[in-house]
């Protein structure tokens, strides 16, 4: 399974999303309605599928999910 698709689908889970949501490199939190405590959440999940550590400086810096696809893609 590719990064984007794994994290639509962590994302669907911790948001409650129907399936037939769609994600693309641009949704951005605000589009999931994502408040602070869920980043947090999705973070965490994000972080024990990937098993990577995100800071919390550059989770500030994660506007979309490109961005958190990039970051993986370099982390790995």
């Amino acid at each position: 399974m590719q990064i984007f698709d794994k994290l639509c689908k962590i994302i669907s889970e911790q948001m409650g999303l129907s399936s037939d949501f769609k994600f693309s490199q641009e949704t951005t939190w605000q589009e999931l309605n994502a408040d602070s405590l869920d980043l947090v959440e999705i973070v965490m999940a994000v972080e024990d599928a990937f098993d990577v550590e995100i800071s919390d400086e550059e989770i500030s810096r994660l506007e979309n999910l490109g961005d958190l696809v990039a970051y993986l893609e370099k982390e790995q």
